[in-house]
């Protein structure tokens, strides 16, 4: 006989082993619909005995005893861990989450991100590998402990913006960026973002520090900045060139969202100087807000007392590196404040004496020399504009050129000593502080200039050679040390203002009255510069492959003011460079501006981009024919 797996030998007989119903039954007590009896009765169980079952209905012992078979259920095994749906998980998770964000939105005015939670944290969680933070976790912990006060309480209290830890958990929980949950960037792409905003953008102003600045630590400080800079970055971003637009539209979004319910802190500050020292290319000069991203940045930084970190002490390396980016951003706001004012003609918004503070590495002096330069220009507007004519204006700019030449002499010296002046970026150094000199210089003789007409003097008496040397000397200094630098592309757009106001000078200078003091050989070589300015400004040297550049812009100016100029159309300009196509429309020649100044749309483009003083423009084109 076979052997069947079903049959065991017993004292009793043939028997069936437990767990098993007898071959050719339906059904037994044993063997449930669910499944889930036991092989022993009830019966059996209590008094430990063997059932074996020897019928379709009850066991040998139950049917001797006579009594009801009762079969006894089987405990349900534990739940498989393998087995656990996903959906589970993320209810619990969103238990959690909600509890946490409802502790947060007590320090936050701002809503939660719309985007589920394990989305946020699926793009940190790609971001892992960038530098870690130096926030801890725990002390965040801490501090939800010791703030848990009752209503009403909190109203005096700091808010998360003077708390770098607290912020970080908001800012990754809440306010992590549109441009990484849309997809407009992934974290890959925008570590490189990251990376060429730092070797090529960040020489403008110096507001980033490696030390405490990463794509992860951006993320956990300031969201916003976090999009600025990478907006800026994929300006000359080869590999995207489509994205600059995309970028854009989101960090003018986040803008917006951050100056209404946004927190204020000196990173927020940092990034409003970003956009007004990188502004957006705008289609007409009236749309551009830059002098009012600087006034906001300005009035945020005051309310923030940043100019008061230098009067602090640190106690550890963490708080020195949060104190020398305080003091770093209000030296970008003193820096800022003084260019926008001589640009606009006006007096600057924060006083000379406020919280003016000594760098020691080399890109802090460079804005404190630039500073120095502009306040100086300041300080001879504000009292030359409050004088009503009675001062004598040469000896006035004599006094501003025994300034000027105090700090051109400073500059020469740190130059000299800089340890990367035989670098790209130690030249570029160089060159622009000679630049910003110059620019300065030209800027106050054209106000003599201007006074001169005013006295009756229809040459401009000696103001007149001055600004042509000082104007020559812009140009030049920026075909000579800027233009081949491929590290200038890349800077501030007030940097392109400073050569393109002083050749809009020169232009004025070629008009038919001044043939008397500007001789024929002389208007031709000051026609020369300014072509090969319009060259380089218009070459991919300079000009970065976005609509309406500001030196594109500048060039199309540049060239349709000299225009009816023959020593400028015979001029040869400069060889080797590309030249593309006009991309700025041309302003309609009937609109007047509304400013006030009775300009034309021309002057008005140039008061407007080159950096030029109102009133020279408004006198000199009443005094003099021609149109420019």
């Amino acid at each position: 006989m076979a052997h069947n797996p079903h049959y065991s030998s017993g004292s009793g007989g043939m028997a069936y082993t437990p767990g098993h119903s007898p071959p050719g039954s339906a059904s037994s007590p044993n063997s449930t619909s669910s499944g889930s009896a036991s092989s022993a009765c009830t019966y059996c169980y209590e008094r430990k005995r063997r059932c074996v079952y020897e019928g379709p209905n009850s066991c040998r012992r139950c049917r001797k005893s006579k009594i009801q078979c009762i079969p006894r259920p089987r405990k349900a095994p534990p739940p498989d861990r393998n087995r656990i749906s996903e959906d589970s998980i993320r209810d619990d998770l969103r238990e959690v989450n909600e509890d946490i964000d409802k502790v947060l939105e007590r320090y936050t005015r701002l809503s939660v991100s719309s985007k589920p939670y394990w989305e946020v944290q699926e793009v940190l969680d790609q971001l892992a590998n960038l530098p870690p933070t130096h926030l801890n976790t725990n002390d965040a912990r801490a501090v939800f402990a010791q703030r848990a006060d009752p209503q009403g309480a909190q109203y005096w209290q700091e808010g998360p913006s003077s708390n770098l830890v607290l912020r970080g958990m908001i800012n990754e929980r809440a306010h992590v960026p549109d441009i990484l949950l849309s997809g407009v960037v992934g974290p890959r792409e925008a570590n490189e973002l990251f990376e060429r905003f730092m070797q090529y953008w960040n020489h403008g102003l110096g507001l980033l520090d490696p030390a405490i600045h990463s794509p992860r630590t951006l993320l956990q400080r300031c969201p916003l900045l976090f999009t600025i800079v990478l907006t800026i970055a994929s300006r000359d971003y080869t590999t995207r060139p489509n994205l600059y637009p995309q970028l854009l539209q989101q960090a003018k979004l986040s803008a917006s969202a951050a100056l209404v319910d946004g927190l204020k802190d000196a990173d927020t500050v940092q990034a409003l100087l970003l956009v007004a020292a990188y502004p957006p290319p705008v289609q007409r000069f009236t749309d551009d807000r830059t002098s009012l991203f600087v006034g906001m940045a300005l009035r945020m930084a005051t309310d923030l007392n940043l100019h008061l970190a230098s009067r602090q002490a640190p106690v550890n390396r963490t708080e020195a590196l949060e104190l020398a980016n305080h003091i770093r951003t209000w030296r970008a706001c003193l820096l800022l404040d003084s260019w926008s004012s001589v640009k606009h003609g006006r007096l600057p918004s924060l006083r000379p004496s406020s919280g003016q503070i000594r760098g020691t590495d080399a890109q802090s002096i460079q804005s404190e020399l630039e500073y120095k330069i502009f306040k100086a220009v300041n300080e001879f507007m504000q009292f030359a504009k409050s004088s009503n004519g009675a001062l004598d204006y040469m000896e006035l700019t004599m006094g501003f050129n025994n300034t000027i030449q105090t700090l051109r002499d400073e500059v020469h010296h740190f130059t000299r000593r800089a340890e990367d002046r035989d670098q790209q970026s130690g030249m570029l150094r160089k060159g622009i502080l000679r630049q910003t000199i110059e620019y300065a210089r030209m800027v106050v003789y054209s106000f003599g200039f201007t006074r001169s007409l005013q006295q009756g003097d229809y040459w401009g008496g000696d103001f007149t050679m001055m600004c042509l040397e000082a104007a020559s000397a812009s140009v030049n200094g920026f075909l000579e040390r800027l233009a081949p630098l491929p590290l200038f592309k890349c800077s501030p757009d007030a940097w392109f203002e400073y050569a393109a106001f002083s050749a809009a000078f020169l232009l004025k200078l070629l008009r038919p009255q001044f043939q008397n003091i500007i001789h024929t050989s002389e208007r031709g070589r000051v026609a020369e510069l300014v072509k090969r300015l319009v060259d380089w400004y218009r070459s991919p040297h300079v000009a970065l492959p976005i609509e309406n550049h500001l030196p594109r812009v500048l060039a199309d100016f540049l060239e349709r003011a000299a225009s009816h100029i023959p020593e400028y159309t015979a001029a040869a300009g400069s060889r080797g460079l590309s030249r593309t196509t006009r991309q700025t429309p041309s302003p309609p020649s009937s609109a007047t501006y509304s400013g006030g100044f009775n300009l034309s749309p021309g002057e008005s483009l140039a008061t407007a981009m080159c950096g030029t003083i109102p009133e020279w423009w408004e006198y000199l084109d009443r005094e003099l024919p021609g149109h420019l």
